[in-house]
């Protein structure tokens, strides 16, 4: 079944909820986001290394834009003037707090 968000919303300063269209309601914390960013100025491209240092990231960072991106991702301009990264639907739903300990 494909994923996708039927409703999102800022829940508070520092968290961000995404209702699925499976009924699942994720709620992330916004800096856990942030770090989760996978674009090329984030994460080297040809071996996956992290290259965001958590450290640089403000604890009180927030999204200031939220925009869909095709059917399949969303993109968030950040309040530390970071812009380019987009989070699948995929990648964002793997990132679920209760997804995720759920694997584990």
């Amino acid at each position: 079944m494909a994923l996708w968000p039927q409703s999102m919303a800022q829940t508070g300063p520092r968290e961000l909820a995404i209702t699925w269209n499976d009924g699942h309601k994720s709620v992330y914390p916004v800096r856990v986001l942030r770090l989760s960013c996978r674009c090329a100025n984030c994460v080297e491209e040809m071996s996956g290394r992290p290259m965001l240092d958590p450290g640089s990231v403000a604890e009180e960072v927030e999204p200031t834009v939220i925009n869909p991106v095709g059917r399949y991702a969303i993109h968030i301009a950040w309040s530390d003037g970071h812009t380019s990264g987009i989070f699948t639907y995929e990648h964002l739903r793997g990132l679920c707090p209760c997804c995720a300990r759920t694997k584990e």
